[in-house]
């Protein structure tokens, strides 16, 4: 479902929605501000229209709103993920969309609300009637009571009353529709051929002042980086680990609290058959006992592959418990009894099971003693980082330290600021040579630095021994290499220029089967290739060059590998077919709603110049930082 929502964030219509609304945030002046000591003392994080929204409320906004989506997608969304798939504008759209009605002084009556709740799908039994109990089910997965549901659900009413008006009655016209159609459906017939790098003639050793020109010119390729020499003192716990002590009760107790996360968990390939009316799963189920297929029978139900499978899970992936428990206990290939779950009933099938393997405490043992004694000798490090500090301040130079202490002083070869040596290849194959290199490159010669945090690789002191400044290599040093790119650039202009003299005799009536040949290629066929269409052998630049070619004529460019030319001549070009009626729906429907998506994102952008956005984005990004997920919402 995830993956669904993703694809579709990617489209170009939807990116440039979302484009038009980061803009518009933009241009309603959201900037970093402190916003202390208002609304009783509570520090404000966003304000909107005269109104106050502190981060606990914005959390509950949030929590809501990903309380919702999760029901809708059928599985639990961790909130970063929620925040990088744009929940957050959308509350700040609710929030102006708010603003506008009470402006507009809009609302809905009681008794209309009422009726909203119970045409509600999901609350409704069988014959159509308000089921309680799913009601009562959903204020439980949304954590909230009913009068606080009503409350969202009369604003988000209101809210779909003011979009709906804005985004309705714009119907696409005719002639736009044909438009679309004509410019994605046309298509172009190419032949082509590859004229490969062995064709350039060889170029020629260069003169000497042709040499410097093109040494001068490229000059910033031939400059030697600063290198230096660093000495680390390194207190990493695999050095004292095997001092630390760990009794077989120690081990016995922690195998007991991760037995459950050892070995491989049992995995299944699970098929789900869901439906809200009770005589759906009775007819399906009717259905499959004749014989038929399960996924026939699915279909025939008005299901998608999508909708019914589920891959291969394990225990507790499904979002509905009552049927992800039903599933791990059905046989391979049976179909199961009607499934009464959390929302809807389902008819069960597993194709594939794949057994788990369990670990006794022997074939574990080892592992678990050696993560104990490290986890310990991590918490040791800091009494040694101590005394450490204290010989340092004594005098005692970092390379005599591993006489006192269990560790290890380490010289690294000269390197550049990426930790690479003369040859381009890492100094070191230490995990943690990145901040060994940033801590060498910060400090002088002869200083030492102050303790480095390795997390779970312990500590580092750094020392810089020899530094090597950065200086232009002379051409008399670098000249082999010049002379090979010279070479191979001239190469390269050769190469090009034969491609483009063999374009322009196919464009002057040449047999293009023969000027294939004479390029050292043979003729190929790239047929019905639309501007979004790919080939192997085309850059990405082709269709685009193709679509702007008459039918005959011909042009060359680098081929795909980076390396080689192309020459290709357009053969044919086939008009899109011509729309049927019920294309023509399809299309006129998805660009009206383009159109109203983009009418709703002005609206949304009108109404922040006119009420006003800040937002405090230090706090902002603290409370949505990577990582850090929103606590439990309670009851709003």
């Amino acid at each position: 479902m995830l993956e669904s929502l993703r694809h579709g964030a990617n489209t170009w219509i939807a990116k440039l929605l979302l484009g038009l609304l980061v803009l518009s945030f933009v241009g309603w002046g959201i900037f970093t501000r402190q916003l202390g000591d208002l609304n009783g003392g509570t520090r404000t994080l966003i304000q909107v229209g005269g109104q106050n929204v502190t981060a606990q409320q914005y959390q509950q906004m949030f929590g809501t709103e990903l309380q919702k989506l999760n029901i809708q997608m059928h599985q639990t969304i961790p909130a970063a993920t929620a925040h990088q798939l744009g929940l957050d504008q959308q509350v700040f759209t609710g929030l102006l969309l708010d603003a506008h009605a009470r402006d507009l002084n809009l609302g809905i009556s009681d008794a209309a609300l009422t009726g909203k709740l119970a045409a509600q799908k999901a609350l409704q039994t069988a014959d159509g009637r308000f089921d309680a109990g799913q009601f009562r089910l959903l204020l439980r997965n949304l954590n909230m009571s009913e009068g606080s549901y009503l409350g969202m659900l009369r604003r988000d009413t209101v809210r779909e009353q003011l979009l709906g008006s804005v985004g309705a009655g714009a119907p696409a016209p005719q002639v736009l529709i044909d438009a679309v159609n004509q410019f994605e459906g046309e298509a172009r017939t190419l032949s082509y051929f590859i004229v490969p790098p062995g064709k350039a003639p060889a170029a020629a050793a260069p003169e000497a002042d042709k040499l410097k020109d093109f040494y001068e010119a490229h000059k910033e390729q031939y400059r030697a980086p600063e290198m230096r020499k660093v000495g680390a003192l390194l207190a990493s716990p695999d050095d004292i680990k095997a001092t630390i002590a760990v009794s077989d009760n120690e081990l016995k107790a922690e195998f007991d609290r991760t037995r459950a996360s050892l070995g491989t968990p049992e995995r299944r390939h699970v098929q789900l058959m869901s439906f809200q009316d009770k005589a759906m799963v009775d007819k399906a189920l009717a259905a499959i006992k004749t014989g038929k297929d399960f996924m026939a029978v699915a279909k025939d139900m008005g299901l998608t592959e999508k909708d019914v499978d589920h891959g291969v899970i394990v225990k507790g992936e499904l979002f509905d418990k009552v049927a992800g428990e039903a599933a791990f206990k059905l046989e391979k290939d049976k179909v199961s009894d009607p499934v009464e779950g959390e929302l809807a009933t389902s008819l069960i099938r597993v194709t594939e099971i794949q057994p788990g393997l369990v670990k006794t405490f022997d074939d574990v043992k080892a592992d678990i003693k050696d993560k104990l004694a490290r986890e310990r000798a991590i918490k040791a490090l800091i009494d040694f980082r101590g005394k450490i500090e204290d010989a340092r301040a004594a005098g005692t130079q970092l390379k005599d330290l591993p006489g006192k202490f269990p560790f290890k002083y380490t010289e690294l070869p000269p390197m550049d600021k990426s930790g690479n040596g003369a040859g381009g290849k890492p100094v070191s194959p230490l995990a943690d040579l990145t901040a060994i290199v940033k801590a060498g490159f910060a400090g002088d010669v002869g200083v030492e630095s102050d303790p480095i945090d390795l997390g779970k690789n312990g500590w580092a002191w750094v020392e810089v021994k020899e530094v090597k400044p950065a200086r232009q290599k002379p051409l008399d040093e670098v000249k082999a290499d010049v002379t090979a790119a010279y070479q191979e650039n001239e190469a390269n202009a050769a190469l090009g220029k034969l491609a483009l003299q063999l374009a322009d005799r196919a464009n002057k009536g040449e047999d293009f089967a023969k000027l294939a040949a004479e390029g050292g290629g043979e003729v190929k066929t790239a047929a019905s290739l639309t501007r979004r269409g790919t080939n192997p052998d085309l850059p990405k630049g082709a269709a685009q060059l193709a679509f702007a070619l008459a039918k005959g004529s011909a042009a060359s460019l680098t081929a795909a590998d980076g390396k080689s030319k192309i020459v290709f001549k357009v053969d044919a070009i086939t008009p899109a077919k011509p729309v049927d009626e019920a294309k023509r729906k399809e299309m006129g429907a998805a660009l009206a709603q383009q159109t109203a998506g983009a009418l709703s994102a002005q609206y949304i952008a009108a109404l922040g110049k006119t009420y006003g956005f800040t937002l405090d984005q230090a706090q902002f990004k603290q409370l949505t930082q990577p990582g850090g997920e929103l606590p439990d919402q309670t009851d709003q």
